[in-house]
């Protein structure tokens, strides 16, 4: 291809661009709104899954005594448990040292266990169990109960089934917002182009006429919904970043415990897939114009 076609391509891909200035404006800003939208929701679903990770990591398993047992014949049972599937560690803790633990978390409202002593202590010794696998807490705790002696267990999986629930929530919306709006973003662009060629369809014809190929007629179309794809990605990383970044500090200063990314170590992922996006939202609506209208 010849530098002197890429340069007509390239002025007249812009001047169709700015031919139709509002249409060109709708097509960027409805590009813009569906990649914010789909782009904050993924986001948060990444989030969602580094927290269930992080919790699942951390997560452990405790198991309670029947109160029945003594705390040397509850202390006996380590072995039994270390025997179940899954179970890495096994840490003791007796009641009474629970009770103390419990008066110092109290503070200043301490007095209301000072009923309570080793005599009549009405918590159980217990297990804090590691796993393994932290994926495999249902199925070890379900093992755990299994045991003689134990009472009870104890675990965060309904933490970790909810977030399982919210991340999923969040990625069918990512979904079916990359598919509505992405059609629509197509419809405007495509209708951006048709204008375009409306006001250039003597032009056309005459091209056509004079011997110009399919493609020297499509190109200067196909560079305006490249540059219109393009813009749309650039200005939604921008707005992306900062809204990300707003909502990170609200999120974090309402649930600290909750971990979020930093954009920082996302951005040329974010950025690379805005970009792609736009490009292809913009070539595709312009390609499905261009091609209804080669026949003049």
């Amino acid at each position: 291809m010849k530098k002197s076609s890429i340069g007509y391509f390239l002025k007249e891909g812009f001047r169709n661009i700015f031919l139709h200035g509002f249409m060109s404006f709708a097509a960027v800003s409805v590009i813009v709104v569906c990649l914010i939208i789909t782009g904050t929701t993924a986001l948060i679903s990444y989030d969602i899954n580094l927290n269930i990770v992080k919790l699942q990591n951390e997560s452990e398993i405790v198991v309670y005594i029947e109160d029945t047992y003594t705390t040397e014949e509850a202390r006996d049972m380590e072995k039994t448990i270390l025997q179940v599937d899954n179970v890495a560690k096994a840490e003791f803790e007796d009641k009474d040292t629970a009770l103390e633990e419990y008066r110092e978390e109290l503070g200043e409202n301490a007095d209301l266990l000072d009923g309570f002593d080793s005599s009549n202590n009405p918590l159980r010794d217990a297990f804090h169990i590691t796993m393994k696998d932290p994926s495999k807490v249902a199925a070890t705790k379900a093992a755990l109960e299994s045991v003689d002696g134990i009472g009870n267990a104890v675990a965060n999986e309904e933490v970790v089934a909810r977030l399982i629930q919210l991340q999923r929530m969040f990625q069918a919306i990512s979904v079916t917002l990359v598919v509505a709006l992405g059609l629509i973003s197509i419809f405007i662009i495509a209708n951006t182009v048709k204008l375009a060629m409306l006001a250039r369809r003597r032009e056309i014809s005459i091209q056509k006429m004079v011997g110009a190929t399919n493609w020297f007629i499509r190109w200067p179309f196909v560079i305006e919904g490249l540059v219109l794809g393009l813009l749309a990605g650039a200005i939604a990383f921008g707005l992306e970043w900062a809204l990300y970044e707003q909502l990170s500090g609200f999120i974090l200063d309402n649930l600290p415990q909750f971990t979020m990314a930093e954009f920082q170590g996302l951005m040329f992922y974010v950025l690379g897939i805005f970009a792609g996006a736009g490009v292809i939202v913009g070539v595709g609506g312009s390609s499905l114009t261009i091609r209804r209208f080669m026949d003049v």
